[in-house]
């Protein structure tokens, strides 16, 4: 019987043969990449994180969706769609199934970052919750629009992590790893604003998405758990912020 289901990332490894862009392509996305998380590394530490919260979801949301733009048209080029990187499969029951994968990966990789922040305490790397603190939405519009960043964050960011870039980088000597690592390694580093334990943590986050990813044949998933775990932790950080000055 012919499976309608979209080719997904965890195709067979011939699906590896060829790239899913232009190699200069992807380099000009890496270097936007790291140059927007130098920058913004850089105005935390001169101006601090916690002003100004509407305008950092709104540029936050801006520049996710302009890269989203850019992994299109590197597509594009190749011939490529965006439905083969997701992989979605249609109807109500494939979508529970992504919603209960979802949920289950998500408590589990609570575990592991928890274990991997207990490690990294003894190792005494600075802790990433003060940044994320002062990121946390303070006022019901601050809060509106980072529910709107994170979806947006689940979408764009798992479609150029564990879509593009997982993608471009396992076609490199038709080796899967190779795409978990340097993928991995890319989500951690656009998050430099969060400092050298965030971004180990998140690069780890990242190789756990990869498996998600691989386990179930799409990204939806990923996406899922992306956006429910953004939203998670804003809405709580916001909620011990409260608390704490009350």
């Amino acid at each position: 019987m012919h499976d309608p289901s979209p080719p997904s990332i965890a195709a067979p490894r011939s699906r590896f043969a060829s790239t899913v862009a232009p190699w200069w392509h992807a380099g000009l996305l890496i270097l936007l990449l790291v140059g927007v998380s130098a920058l913004s590394t850089r105005q935390a530490h001169r101006q601090g994180m916690s002003a100004h919260h509407a305008e950092r979801y709104l540029v936050g949301m801006a520049f996710e969706w302009v890269m989203l733009l850019l992994v299109w048209w590197g597509l594009r080029m190749r011939r490529v769609s965006l439905a083969e990187i997701i992989g979605f499969r249609r109807g109500p029951r494939a979508f529970a199934e992504d919603l209960a994968a979802a949920a289950i990966f998500w408590i589990m990789a609570m575990i592991v970052l928890a274990a991997i922040g207990i490690l990294l305490k003894l190792l005494h790397f600075s802790a990433p919750q003060r940044t994320l603190a002062a990121l946390a939405p303070g006022t019901p519009l601050e809060m509106l629009l980072w529910i709107a960043l994170s979806l947006s964050a689940g979408f764009c960011e798992e479609t150029l992590f564990r879509g593009y870039f997982f993608r471009q980088f396992a076609s490199a000597g038709h080796r899967i790893w190779i795409g978990v690592v340097i993928s991995s390694l890319l989500f951690g580093i656009g998050h430099g604003y969060e400092g050298a334990a965030g971004m180990i943590a998140i690069a780890a986050f990242g190789a756990l998405f990869c498996a998600l990813a691989l386990a179930r044949n799409s990204l939806r998933p990923g996406m899922i758990a992306h956006a429910w775990h953004d939203i998670f932790t804003g809405v709580a950080l916001a909620l011990l912020h409260r608390t704490h000055h009350l």
